[in-house]
């Protein structure tokens, strides 16, 4: 029976996965924040950079009332620290998408409770040579994106945490941009 070597592979797909997180920067670079001007919501892509950290979020209608949620995350560091979270035993990062009527800034940061609409898993993580990358993947009905009343704009952002699983200490918190639409 043939074993199949999964380094190629995993490095192929870690570079696909790169690959999206700079074509979703390039788009917010060219369009501005897609998110923020979005009306009825079947595609709408966010992007930023703060503090050594680029997060993405989009949602993208994939028909039959269901949604793709993607998010992808980099954080700077070397690829020593990087490999030392990817050897710990369970994910070092958790996401969660968040209802976000106007709150900004403070959902994580300011200890203020917001409503969670679901987590999203990890499809794919990696070392590179300064960063360390992630990115999540679901798929989801509508309806765990319709946060406000009928005929209201629903906001949505993404919370990234990141946890050191050898010590279970969150280590730090990162959050996309908004996006809003009306996904019903």
């Amino acid at each position: 029976m043939a074993v199949i070597d999964q380094a190629p592979a995993n490095a192929r797909a870690w570079r696909r996965g790169r690959r999206l997180v700079q074509v979703l920067i390039a788009a917010v670079g060219v369009l501005g924040v897609v998110g923020s001007t979005a009306g009825p919501a079947s595609a709408a892509q966010t992007c930023n950079s703060t503090g050594g950290s680029v997060v993405c979020l989009a949602v993208d209608g994939v028909g039959g009332g269901q949604f793709k949620v993607h998010v992808g995350i980099e954080v700077q560091m070397s690829r020593a620290e990087a490999q030392e979270y990817i050897d710990d035993p369970g994910d070092p990062f958790v996401v969660t998408i968040v209802a976000d009527d106007g709150i900004v800034s403070c959902p994580v940061f300011c200890g203020t409770v917001v409503p969670v609409l679901f987590r999203v898993p990890l499809t794919q993580l990696g070392a590179g040579d300064s960063s360390l990358g992630a990115d999540f993947d679901i798929t989801v009905p509508a309806s765990a994106l319709n946060e406000d009343p009928p005929g209201q704009e629903d906001e949505i952002r993404a919370f990234v945490e990141l946890w050191d699983r050898d010590t279970n200490t969150l280590v730090r918190r990162f959050m996309s941009n908004q996006i809003s639409g009306n996904w019903s």
